[in-house]
């Protein structure tokens, strides 16, 4: 009875290390994963914004010059 005890024991503290690690590595992934969101969603309003200023720019320069 002692004995079964004991190896559950050393059982948790193993799984201990091992839970803590796979937690570790799950929080830093998914860290990164929302860093690259983020990174690619500002890229996308940023393109989204230029073709915006692009069409704005190009007519008022049609205005200007008398085109179209």
């Amino acid at each position: 009875m002692f004995n079964d005890a004991l190896r559950y024991v050393f059982w948790i503290l193993l799984s201990l290390p091992v839970l803590a690690l796979g937690i570790y590595f799950f929080a830093n992934i998914t860290g990164v994963i929302y860093k690259r969101l983020k990174i690619d969603k500002k890229k996308q309003e940023e393109r989204e914004l230029q073709k915006i200023r692009r069409r704005e720019f190009e007519e008022s320069y049609s205005r200007r010059r008398g085109g179209r």
